[in-house]
């Protein structure tokens, strides 16, 4: 006989006290695999329980692979594959993923999977300066503003903003970046824009469309890191153009079109990352005449259109693009919020249709929860506020940094060009022979983090380098910041003597 204990004043309901104490009995093979369990209808006699409480109970137990169970036959135990405990230390894969994974996806792995701090979300409990992350401020986030535009839309819209929406985004949304593009002398109209999870996904569906395995790929070589990855997970062959202190260098760049024509050649004409370098209007108009005459597609990555906030910057690309060239990649992440992961891009519709087709079977829309509370965000001018806001604040923090480093730092073997407007100062360290390993040891430790020069190269450069991001600092934190990293360079300089 089965001996259960149950307490009929216990708030846990008497069919979960009986599974409970069956489990455990048949865990500790008190109950062993093959017995059979009593009917259902002797069991909740012994026990003085409804015959559902048994039956319930028997059922869960069933679902759980405790027992097994034949119509008119009895319920017996039956020998259970073990759980793996929670909190338990699990035994090595029997699978050697390293083996059955995507090639491509393996590359990256061995390429990428440990790559350098600010791209990896590791912190590593580091609590100084950190000049690394190109993240915009949370202290600037307008949250309320965004609560009440979101606050409304479910409530309004819940329904529909919770169902599957449009694969090219919402319409409202693409209306109002419509409108947003024209301030920038980009003509584009709703079926020429496609809302995307952010600025890596638009490169990814980029490369979807038009990758094919050894094509080559242009790029500004120092450039946007997280971009490497992608190229060789698609098994592109990536071909790095120098900038010079005017941009790319337009020489070397035909030099390798006539070589052999890429799928695009992806460029950051405006404070471009990681040197904060925005070309002027003469560089554009050759860059855009050159790929005309190849008939190549340019990427332009936008990613910051909005910060110009230090003297006056040329128009994009794009707004020069009579032949429908150029694509072009916006995103709220830099501006706004990273976390909503909202992004566009803008090409010819023919292009924008093909590209939502890979969409639909990618990830079928964009969040539209996101999509609905950011069009009514933008269209009560709550972005437009924001916008102007933080150019006042960047503009001094920037000012603040530059003046700072011709303050504090007098080294003359430090290198680095004054931006006119996005987040980024990019420095480079002449004559020494210290590793970029010893040199981010000496730095952190001076209570200062800044983001490596070797991550925004496909290849190895000879040169040393490291980025400024002021985006996630205030003006306090950019001055001590700049002054620890005034001594931890006068540091580096007396070790390499």
């Amino acid at each position: 006989m089965i001996i259960l204990n149950l307490d009929r004043n216990s708030q846990i309901p008497l069919f979960r006290q009986v599974i409970d104490q069956l489990k455990e009995k048949i865990d500790d093979e008190t109950i062993k695999p093959g017995e059979v369990l009593p009917p259902t209808r002797v069991f909740s006699s012994q026990l003085g329980v409804n015959r559902t409480t048994i039956y319930k109970a028997y059922q869960e137990l069933w679902a759980l692979g405790y027992i097994e169970s034949r119509s008119g036959s009895y319920s017996r135990v039956r020998q259970r594959r073990d759980i793996m405990p929670a909190g338990k230390e699990r035994e090595s894969a029997a699978m050697n993923w390293a083996a059955v994974v995507n090639p491509s996806a393996e590359k990256v792995f061995r390429m990428f999977g440990h790559i350098n701090y600010p791209f990896s979300e590791v912190e590593s409990g580091f609590n100084g300066i950190d000049f690394g992350q190109l993240h915009p401020d949370m202290r600037l986030f307008p949250v309320d503003e965004f609560r009440k535009s979101f606050d409304k839309v479910i409530q309004q819209q819940g329904s529909s903003v919770l169902d599957y929406g449009d694969t090219k985004g919402l319409p409202a949304l693409r209306q109002y970046i419509a409108g947003r593009m024209r301030s920038h002398s980009i003509s584009a109209s709703e079926p020429e824009i496609l809302i995307t999870n952010g600025a890596q996904n638009a490169i990814d569906l980029l490369m979807k469309l038009l990758a094919r395995p050894g094509s080559r790929v242009f790029v500004e070589s120092p450039t946007y890191g997280m971009i490497f990855p992608t190229l060789t997970y698609y098994n592109c062959e990536i071909v790095s153009i120098p900038m010079n202190n005017d941009g790319v260098d337009l020489e070397i760049l035909e030099r390798e079109l006539q070589k052999g024509l890429p799928i695009f050649f992806y460029t950051m004409p405006n404070f471009h990352n990681p040197t904060g370098i925005t070309t002027n209007q003469e560089h554009r108009e050759r860059l855009i005449a050159l790929f005309e005459k190849y008939n190549v597609p340019i990427i332009e990555d936008a990613f910051e259109e909005e910060m110009k906030y230090l003297g006056k910057v040329s128009l994009p690309i794009k707004s020069m693009d009579l032949h429908q060239i150029v694509i072009y990649l916006g995103s709220f992440s830099k501006i706004l919020f990273p976390g909503i992961r909202l992004g566009w891009i803008v090409a010819d519709k023919v292009c924008i249709d093909r590209l939502a087709a890979l969409k639909r079977f990618d990830d079928i829309c964009t969040s539209q929860p996101d999509q609905a509370a950011l069009a009514d965000f933008c269209h009560k001018g709550y972005y437009e506020l924001h916008v102007k806001r933080i150019h006042k604040i960047y503009r001094k923090r920037m000012q603040i940094a530059t003046q700072a480093l011709k303050s504090y730092i007098t080294n003359d073997n430090i290198e680095w060009k004054e931006p006119n407007g996005g987040f980024t100062i990019w420095l480079e360290l002449k004559n020494t022979n210290l590793g970029y390993e010893e040199i981010n040891s000496i730095l952190l430790a001076h209570n200062v983090r800044v983001a490596l020069g070797k991550d925004f190269f496909p290849v190895p450069n000879a040169k040393k380098y490291f980025r400024l991001a002021i985006a996630n600092l205030n003006e306090k934190e950019i001055e001590t910041g700049v002054r620890q990293l005034a001594d931890a360079i006068n540091e580096i300089y007396n070790k390499n003597n």
